[in-house]
């Protein structure tokens, strides 16, 4: 997977060698206001959101998605935060709010890899073109136009029960998942993931499946053209923990992986799984000398918050990156 070097852009660029990009999810369980700037700005102080700010809301409606855009775009704005937000709501709510001149700057959807699984998920391919270009068309990005944000994950069509071929024979996960990067592929995705761990352990039951379902995907989507992330993740039921997140979040380091997931300690309150904290991107950042983006690294330079070396410095008593930031004394 190394290998195989994908781009994409909009206001930064992902999957350039030698880096590693981010998500920042600062979900909320109420989408607090509050609380989700709180958890943009930890994961903003730690050197995350380089890929995207990426909100799941608590509910799909219009009304609560465009608040929620509006207080992304506003912090971004605010301070010049080269980076694109996202509140993944399912596209058909995206393309309404886009309508009505709200400031989308991507477009979420997940997919799966069968037609049927994707019929449960409400879309299909002409849907999903049609909400590619309703993205391009507000020409919100700088150094690209690539506004899809496309989730996978293993399990997804079994979970649905839309798995099955010829004859009603069942079709393993990850040739499913294969195919689901292939949907993929046809909108020039800025971003897509696959959520390895999250849908359980009736799916993958322990720490060594993710492990290999998170390669397995990662090495797929490269080969099929894709600018792949991985979201680290696990739930609380599998047989898993912590240790295996870190064993497979070195791993998808050293094989180029373009972003990961990170969400404040590692646990996301609102969906109720673990993924990976702001300290564990620093981690692999560090050992394995990668940067964030470009665009977003010259940002943190600017701002005093990385030393010569690219890295974080250490919110100390003067609290002088954070003063940075906030413009507060």
């Amino acid at each position: 997977a190394r290998a195989v070097r994908v781009t994409s852009a909009f206001r930064t660029t992902v999957g350039l060698p030698g880096t590693l990009a981010t998500r920042l999810q600062p979900n909320h369980p109420t989408d607090d206001p509050r609380g989700i700037a709180a958890a943009t700005l930890d994961g903003l102080l730690l050197g995350s959101g380089d890929a995207v700010i990426g909100v799941n809301p608590a509910t799909d409606s219009p009304h609560a998605t465009s608040d929620l855009l509006h207080l992304l775009d506003e912090i971004r704005q605010r301070f010049e935060i080269p980076t694109q937000s996202c509140v993944l709501s399912h596209v058909t709510t995206t393309m309404e709010l886009i309508e009505k001149g709200a400031p989308v700057d991507l477009v979420f959807q997940s997919v799966a890899g069968t037609e049927g699984a994707n019929s449960g998920f409400g879309v299909d391919l002409t849907l999903l073109r049609e909400a590619n270009e309703a993205g391009r068309s507000l020409h919100r990005g700088t150094v690209g136009d690539n506004v899809m944000y496309l989730e996978t994950g293993q399990g997804s069509a079994l979970s649905a029960g839309a798995h099955l071929g010829t004859g009603g024979l069942p079709v393993d996960q990850q040739t499913l998942e294969a195919r689901a990067y292939a949907v993929c592929r046809d909108l020039e995705p800025l971003l897509v993931n696959t959520v390895v761990g999250f849908i359980g352990p009736e799916y993958l039951y322990d720490g060594k499946q993710i492990i290999r379902a998170g390669l397995e995907d990662h090495f797929c989507a490269k080969l099929l053209g894709l600018p792949m992330g991985v979201d680290v993740c696990y739930t609380n039921h599998a047989e898993a923990d912590q240790d295996d997140m870190d064993t497979l979040l070195t791993l998808l380091g050293a094989a180029g992986t373009a972003f990961v997931i990170a969400v404040p300690g590692a646990d996301d309150v609102m969906l109720g799984y673990q993924s990976l904290s702001f300290h564990d991107v620093l981690y692999v950042r560090q050992v394995l000398g990668l940067t964030p983006a470009p665009e977003f690294a010259a940002w943190l330079d600017c701002l005093g918050m990385v030393d010569a070396q690219g890295r974080i410095l250490d919110v100390d008593a003067t609290g002088s990156p954070l003063r940075a930031l906030t413009g507060t004394r």
